[in-house]
């Protein structure tokens, strides 16, 4: 739990669009199981708890650690919506596509600090 004198999660960037891309995911994944929807399904889950874990370190190197895993997940992601967008059945991925964009422009920010 943290206290009120740590940041809140909440209200960090990175935390924030990576939850608003798992709310996109998780309306996907009930449309199809496969191997994809289950890859995409891990790294969505990864993105927001690398952040976390990354947001509670005390030093930049290891905040930049867990960013840099962050960044490497939501580029994971990113490779699973080229993959969907094969796929005829697959949703519109574009405004899943605008979200990534968005967080791993702030992750690559914070992992140059």
């Amino acid at each position: 739990m943290f206290t009120t004198s740590q940041p809140s999660l909440h209200r960090f960037h990175a935390y924030q669009l990576a939850l608003q891309f798992r709310r996109i995911v998780v309306r996907w994944l009930p449309l199809r199981r496969s191997e994809l929807s289950d890859q995409l399904d891990r790294a969505s889950i990864s993105v927001p708890l690398n952040v976390a874990e990354g947001a509670g370190r005390s030093t930049p190197r290891e905040r930049a650690r867990h960013y840099t895993v962050a960044r490497g997940s939501a580029v994971e992601c990113l490779a699973c919506l080229d993959l969907l967008e094969l796929e005829l059945s697959s949703p519109s991925t574009g405004e899943a596509r605008a979200v990534l964009l968005r967080l791993l422009n702030v992750l690559t920010a914070l992992i140059r600090r």
